[in-house]
C-alpha cells in the first residue's frame, strides 16, 4: 500500500529497475515488496505488518511514553501536521472497558469539523474481522460449515479448481488459502446497493484456484465476498443486515453500517490520498471484504470483545478457531492470518487484529493478549506510513508504560537443521498472478548460518540477522515473536514463511541469471533512443560532408528507437490512469495503455529482423554493435512480457 495501484504500473517498474537498485544498509530490512506491496489506496489493501515483518531499521530505539491523555494528543497532533494528515480517530481499550475515546485534527478540510469518538471512517478489511464472527456464530448454529466444499454450498457460484481431491471450503476462502487471485480490475468498484452474488458475477476469473487448496495463503478479497454470499445462504437474508443485528448491535456498535445513510452522512470523515488531496467516495464492489463504516468508539467495542473474549456471541472455541489458521498442513509464524483476524509484530509485543485501506483512509485496531490492552487508530489520509507507524507506536507507549512487556521466545540454534535449510528461496504466493512474474524476478531470500541463528540476504544486498524460537522458528532480536519459519510444504519441499510470503528452495544461480538478464534488456531498451538520437546527429554531420547513411542503416538505429519510446510512454498512461482510476473501463487512457503494449511489440518485431539482416554483413556489426544488442532485447523483452499477458493487455477486460 504504497503509492494507489502500485501493481499496476508494473512496466514503470520494469522500466525504472535497473536505477532504483540499490542495497539497503547491513542490518536493516527493507520494505517487503510482496502481498503488501501494493498502495497505502489499493482498494481492500493491507499495510499488514504480517506481510512486513521484519523490522525496518534495525532495533528500536527506547519510545519516551506520553504521561497523559492530553500528552498523547500533542505528540499525535504534532504527527499529523508534519506529515500533513487531517485526522485521526483513536482509541484505548483494557479487559476493563475503554479508556479514552476520541479523535485529533479535522474529519474535513473544507468545513474543519474535528475528528471525535463518533467520526465515522471507512475502515475497508476490517470488515472481514466482522464477517467471521458472524460466519462463526452461523457455524456454531448448525447452518454453515468451515470444511463444507464450496461447490456443495453454492454450486451456482463459479469457481475453477483443477485440485479434485482437495475442494476448496469456507475455511480456506476465508483465511485466503483458495489459491484466488485478488480482484481483478474491473471488480474494485461498483453499486453500493450490489449483492455478493452481483459482485461475483463481476468477473470469476478471480476465483480460480492457482495452485492446490490449502497449500499457501494469498490475500484474495473476493473470497470474502463468497464468504458473504455464504452467510445470506446460511441465514436466509442479505449479510449486511444479518451482521448488523447479529455482531454488530450486540458489540456495541449501534451506527456502525455497511453502507452510507442519510442518517448519519454529517458524520463520515472525508478521505485524502495526499495533503490538501481530498478523495471522493466510490463504493466498492466486493462489500463483504471491506465496506464497513464505524467509528473509533465503535471499534474500541471490537477490541474490547477480544480482550475479554466474551463469550456471548460466539464461544470461546470459536474465538480460538477465529484466531488460528488450520487449512495450511504445516506450522505459521506469529503473524499468521486466521479467519479475518492475524498477529503483529509491530510493537514490541505480540498482537491481533487486522488492518483496512482504501482511497484516503487506513485503519488498524490491535489487541494484546498477554497485556490485556488494544487500541484502534483511524487516519483519513494514505500517504503517511510514517503517521501510521509513529502513531501507533505511541498508543503502545501510553497503554504499557511503566509495565515489564513480556519475555519474546527464543531456543537454542539448531546447526543441523540450520544447514539443512540453507540456501536461495523464491517468492512463489504472489498476490496479483498477472504481474507475479516480477515478483518471482524480484523477490528472493539467501539463508545461510549467522552467529546467533540466521542470516538472510536479498538480491539486493541487505543482510539480517535473526533469532530462533524453535520448531524451526526464528525473529528479529526486537521482535516480540515468530517472523520466519523454515518447514517443508506437504510434498516435503523446503519452503520459507515470513509473514504472508511463501518461498520455495530454488536455484540462486538461476535466480541471478534472470534478475541480470531482465535488467541488462530494460537498459539496452532504455538506451536505444538516446543511441539513435546520437546516431542522426553523426549522420547529419556525414551528410554535411557528403556521406550518406548506408542501406537500411535508418532502420538499424530506428526501430529499436521507437520500440524504446512506446516502452516510455507507458509510464504517462500508467500515471494517469492511477490517478483517474480510470483502469476499469474501456476508455482512451486504457486502449492507449493497449496500443502502446502493442505497438512496443511491433516495432521490436521490426528491429529484430532488421537486426538479423545485419548480421549478414559481419563488417557492418561491430559499428551497430548497441542498436544491433538493443533490437534483440527489445524483442526479447516482448516476448517475455507476452508470455505473461502484458502485450496488448486490456486492463477492462482482463
Amino acid at each position: 500500500m504504497r503509492s494507489y495501484l502500485a501493481h499496476v504500473p508494473i512496466l514503470v517498474l520494469l522500466a525504472l529497475w535497473s536505477v532504483l537498485d540499490t542495497a539497503p544498509a547491513a542490518g536493516s530490512w527493507p520494505s517487503w515488496p510482496s502481498q503488501s506491496s501494493q498502495s497505502l489506496e489499493r482498494p481492500l489493501d493491507e499495510l499488514g505488518p504480517a506481510a512486513a515483518p521484519l523490522v525496518a531499521d534495525g532495533p528500536r530505539a527506547e519510545l519516551e511514553a506520553p504521561a497523559s491523555i492530553d500528552q498523547l494528543r500533542a505528540r499525535v497532533a504534532e504527527i499529523l501536521a508534519r506529515e500533513g494528515v487531517p485526522g485521526v480517530g483513536l482509541a484505548l481499550v483494557t479487559r476493563e472497558g475503554v479508556v479514552w475515546s476520541d479523535g485529533v485534527g479535522v474529519a474535513d478540510l473544507d468545513t474543519g469539523a474535528p475528528v471525535t469518538a463518533e467520526t465515522q471512517f471507512r475502515v475497508a478489511s476490517i470488515t472481514k474481522s466482522v464477517v467471521a464472527l458472524g460466519v462463526m456464530r452461523l457455524v456454531e448454529q448448525g447452518q454453515l460449515e468451515l470444511d463444507e466444499p464450496l461447490a456443495q454450498l453454492m454450486p451456482d457460484i463459479e469457481i475453477h479448481n483443477d485440485w479434485p481431491e482437495a475442494p476448496i471450503t469456507l475455511a480456506h476462502v476465508l483465511e485466503h488459502t483458495a489459491g484466488f487471485d485478488d480482484m481483478r480490475f474491473n471488480e474494485w468498484f461498483g453499486d453500493e446497493d450490489m449483492s455478493p452474488r452481483e459482485a461475483l458475477a463481476l468477473n470469476p476469473r478471480s476465483r480460480v484456484a492457482r495452485w492446490r487448496p490449502g497449500s499457501r495463503m494469498s490475500y484474495s478479497n473476493p473470497g470474502y465476498t463468497v464468504a458473504g454470499h455464504a452467510i445470506e445462504l446460511g441465514s436466509g437474508e442479505p449479510w449486511d443486515r444479518y451482521l448488523e443485528r447479529e455482531v454488530l448491535r450486540p458489540l456495541g456498535m449501534d451506527s456502525a453500517r455497511f453502507r452510507r445513510t442519510p442518517e448519519f452522512a454529517d458524520r463520515l470523515a472525508t478521505g485524502h490520498r495526499g495533503p490538501q488531496q481530498p478523495v471522493a467516495f466510490r463504493p466498492i464492489a466486493h462489500h463483504p471484504a471491506g465496506s464497513l463504516l464505524a467509528s473509533p468508539r465503535e471499534l474500541a467495542s471490537l477490541v474490547h470483545f477480544w480482550l475479554r473474549r466474551d463469550p456471548g456471541l460466539v464461544s470461546p472455541a470459536a474465538l480460538a478457531r477465529i484466531e488460528r489458521t488450520e487449512t495450511l498442513a504445516y506450522l505459521g509464524t506469529d503473524t499468521n492470518y486466521g479467519l479475518g483476524n492475524y498477529g503483529d509484530l509491530l510493537d514490541p509485543a505480540r498482537s491481533r487484529g487486522h488492518d483496512g485501506g482504501l482511497p484516503g483512509f487506513l485503519s488498524t485496531y490491535r489487541y494484546f493478549p498477554e497485556l490485556g490492552v488494544g487500541y484502534v487508530m483511524l487516519l483519513n489520509a494514505t500517504h503517511s506510513m510514517r503517521a501510521y507507524v509513529e502513531i501507533r507506536a505511541l498508543l503502545f507507549a501510553y497503554l504499557t508504560r511503566g509495565r515489564v512487556l513480556p519475555t519474546p521466545p527464543s531456543a537454542p540454534p539448531d546447526p543441523e537443521a540450520i544447514a539443512a535449510a540453507s540456501g536461495f528461496y523464491g517468492f512463489e504466493n504472489p498476490r496479483m498472478e498477472l504481474f507475479g512474474f516480477i515478483d518471482r524476478v524480484m523477490i528472493g531470500l539467501h539463508l545461510r548460518p549467522g552467529p546467533d541463528g540466521i542470516e538472510l540476504e536479498l538480491p539486493q544486498g541487505a543482510r539480517v540477522g535473526l533469532i530462533p524460537t524453535g520448531d524451526g522458528g526464528f525473529r528479529h532480536p526486537s521482535q516480540a515473536g515468530t517472523s520466519l519459519r523454515s518447514t517443508t510444504n506437504a510434498e516435503g519441499e523446503r519452503i520459507l514463511l515470513v509473514g504472508m510470503g511463501y518461498f520455495e528452495a530454488s536455484s540462486a544461480t538461476w535466480a541471478r541469471v534472470r534478475r541480470l538478464g531482465l535488467g541488462l534488456a530494460l537498459v539496452l531498451v532504455q538506451i536505444a533512443p538516446l543511441w539513435a538520437l546520437g546516431w542522426v546527429l553523426v549522420a547529419g554531420f556525414r551528410r554535411l560532408r557528403g556521406r550518406s547513411a548506408a542501406p537500411g542503416e535508418l532502420g538499424l538505429y530506428a526501430w529499436p528507437a521507437l520500440a524504446g519510446l512506446c516502452f516510455a510512454a507507458l509510464v504517462p498512461l500508467l500515471t494517469t490512469i492511477v490517478e483517474r482510476e480510470a483502469f476499469a473501463t474501456a476508455n482512451p487512457l486504457t486502449i492507449g495503455l493497449c496500443l502502446s503494449t502493442l505497438a512496443f511489440a511491433a516495432c521490436s518485431a521490426l528491429a529484430a529482423s532488421r537486426a538479423l539482416r545485419e548480421l549478414a554483413s559481419p563488417a557492418r556489426v561491430r559499428p551497430a554493435l548497441v542498436p544491433i544488442a538493443a533490437s534483440f532485447a527489445c524483442f526479447a523483452l516482448t516476448i517475455y512480457l507476452m508470455v505473461h499477458g502484458i502485450i496488448g493487455l486490456r486492463l477492462w477486460a482482463w
